[in-house]
């Protein structure tokens, strides 16, 4: 049964309206702010109304009531206390179920900044903040309320509207293979012919549906346990029909899409923990991780992940599944030797790969540097690279956050960056650990915002204690190094942190060697083309970050930031200026899905405004020309964008 949701506005154009209210695109339009408050004064009578919607409100009000000629100071100050000290405290209560946490707890759980935490209590508790104070954090509240609902919303609309269209194609598509089998059940051969061209037909377009919709892996999953797919049999009957209806065009779509069989075994997995007629369930996932037929798609299965679900949802199904089948998988994966672990990392296609060579960014007029090797991070094909680094995508097609798994390639020490998603980051590290291609050590986290360090607990609830290295904010942080402090994973690669405190005052790069291979893991201090928004810190600290801090490294230094915002970020600069290089970096993108990895620091700043202070166009474009106050006007113009 569909899940129902009662929203107070009738639409989602209704509520897209509102958000444009609040946040117009441009500043030439009108003003219709006290519109929008007035209309969630009413959606609040009809019950339902998101938090985030109410404090937007209540903060935007705030900021209308700020005219000293018609209010008292006291009066101002007052009020965006009210709106500041609701929109906190109703977002830090809203997680009060299950184990008593702090404040501070569940703002961190959130992504929300401590600051906040800590002006709330100075408002409530003791004298009221000054009005420069009370400005500055409702302003900064109505941006981060942006990044945790307001940006997304148009997002989830496209995903609710589109939902219900891809369910259906996946579904008459899937009834078409299984009406087809019946019919060309015969051993006449041109019947098997129309048979495997229409399960390869179909096996194309589900395919394609995983490649292209963010949503469309899940969906087929779930519309494959169904009753009348996967589930289709009578109590007691032979599986031998099922499978020989099934197998190929799952078998097909796996090889297409290698993550479509780790998220079907992971759904066959929960399904197992809470369905009603779970032995058909129970079957099928035996035969996927017991037969012969396969075989070669079996190491792209999450068995320790599953092993976790098994454990999570006790029953006697789950418990037959792990004893029989997943506990023999484990021990048999533990033996596997190095040959094997090699030949299954190359077989799992779930990573972001650096394309190799030089030869795509000499298209776009970069070339390499003359006295370092030319051989990029992260090349799987050879078994001579030293560091190798993995990107995993996460939330494609809304925040495009990256996670990154580094390894020490000769001891297999491994940690993971960032790993904010463990939806998405699990599977990748259990199969991984499972071919015996890493030994995971650590999370490391660059700030401590939800999307970023929000993962942490997750991580470390399925794959046990690990050490958690970041800020002092940073969710189950146990180590946060000191500026410049240096160690080693494994036996060759060398991690330094630098702080760099702006986007949060917890901001933390890490800058790893490995003999000639360089990296910087920025997070949201330093994107391609870009650098992150002054959250808890202000322009000259974001100036030192960029052009003292990570300017000071070498210039071949590959640099992997925690989104890819690139295509947007070149939008910004060709406003600013029609440098060459900022030519070349739009064509690059335009023609390039994924940008880290393959830029360095010496080319952000043949590029990146935000590092070219002193640059004739950035000067003009600004109107500055004092550093500190350059870098702040190319934040404001970016952030009017």
């Amino acid at each position: 049964m569909p899940k129902i949701t009662f929203t107070p506005w009738r639409d989602s154009s209704e509520l897209l309206n509102i958000r444009a209210q609040f946040y117009p695109p441009s500043p030439a339009e009108s003003d219709l702010r006290a519109n929008a408050c007035r209309t969630v004064e009413a959606w609040k009578l009809r019950n339902h109304l998101p938090h985030a919607v109410e404090a937007t409100a209540l903060l935007t009000d705030a900021i209308l009531h700020d005219d000293a000629a018609h209010n008292s100071v006291f009066s101002i100050r007052a009020t965006y206390a009210a709106a500041f000290c609701r929109f906190v405290t109703g977002l830090v209560d809203s997680k009060l179920g299950g184990q008593r946490r702090t404040m501070f707890q569940r703002a961190l759980d959130l992504g929300l900044p401590a600051s906040f935490v800590e002006l709330r209590h100075e408002a409530t508790h003791r004298e009221l903040p000054s009005l420069v104070v009370l400005r500055g954090a409702v302003h900064r509240s109505l941006e981060w309320l942006w990044g945790y609902y307001w940006g997304r919303i148009d997002v989830a609309v496209a995903s609710a509207s589109a939902g219900g269209h891809l369910n259906n194609r996946i579904r008459d598509t899937l009834r078409q293979v299984s009406q087809q089998q019946q019919q060309h059940g015969s051993a006449n051969p041109p019947k098997r012919k129309a048979k495997a061209q229409a399960v390869a037909a179909a096996a194309q377009s589900l395919a394609g549906i995983c490649q292209q919709e963010p949503e469309g892996t899940l969906l087929l999953s779930r519309a494959l346990l169904e009753e009348d797919m996967l589930k289709s049999r009578q109590p007691g009957a032979s599986m031998d029909s099922s499978f020989s209806t099934w197998d190929v065009l799952l078998q097909t779509i796996a090889d297409t899409h290698p993550p479509f069989l780790t998220t079907l075994t992971e759904e066959m997995a929960m399904d197992l923990g809470h369905s009603t007629e779970p032995e058909t369930v129970f079957l099928w996932l035996r035969h996927i991780l017991e037969s012969g037929t396969w075989a070669p798609q079996r190491p792209r299965i999450p068995v320790s992940y599953l092993r976790a679900i098994c454990r999570e949802m006790p029953n006697d199904w789950t418990a037959r599944l792990e004893e029989q089948t997943l506990a023999k998988l484990s021990s048999l994966s533990t033996s596997t030797n190095t040959d094997d672990a090699a030949d299954l990392d190359s077989a799992v296609d779930l990573d972001v790969y650096v394309d190799d060579g030089w030869d795509a960014l000499e298209a776009y007029g970069w070339g390499s540097a003359r006295n370092w090797s030319v051989r990029p991070i992260g090349v799987t094909q050879t078994q001579t690279r030293k560091m190798h680094i993995r990107a995993i995508p996460m939330w494609t097609g809304t925040s495009n956050n990256y996670a990154y798994l580094v390894t020490d390639e000769p001891t297999k020490q491994s940690a993971i960056i960032d790993p904010a998603h463990p939806e998405e980051v699990v599977p990748v590290l259990t199969a991984e650990k499972d071919a015996g291609s890493i030994k995971l050590s650590a999370i490391i986290n660059t700030h401590h915002h939800w999307d970023h360090a929000g993962g942490n607990d997750g991580v470390l609830k399925a794959l046990g204690q690990l050490t958690v290295i970041g800020g002092k904010d940073c969710q189950s942080v146990t180590k946060t190094p000191a500026h410049g402090e240096t160690w080693k994973l494994g036996d060759r690669i060398t991690i330094k942190a630098l702080h760099t405190p702006c986007h949060t005052q917890d901001s933390i790069c890490y800058f790893l060697e490995d003999g000639n291979q360089r990296a910087v893991f920025t997070g949201d201090t330093l994107f391609t083309g870009g650098c992150g928004r002054f959250f808890e810190g202000n322009a000259a600290e974001m100036n030192k970050a960029l052009n003292e801090t990570l300017a000071a490294l070498p210039n071949d230094t590959k640099v992997y930031s925690g989104h890819e915002y690139t295509k947007s970020n070149v939008k910004f600069l060709l406003t600013v200026s029609n440098a060459a290089a900022i030519q070349k970096l739009a064509k690059f993108a335009d023609e390039n899905k994924n940008t880290q990895g393959i830029l360095t620091i010496g080319d952000e700043k043949a590029y990146n405004v935000f590092m070219m202070l002193d640059h004739p166009d950035v000067l003009k474009a600004t109107g500055k020309t004092d550093p500190v106050e350059v870098i702040a006007a190319l934040r404001e113009l970016k952030n009017a964008m």
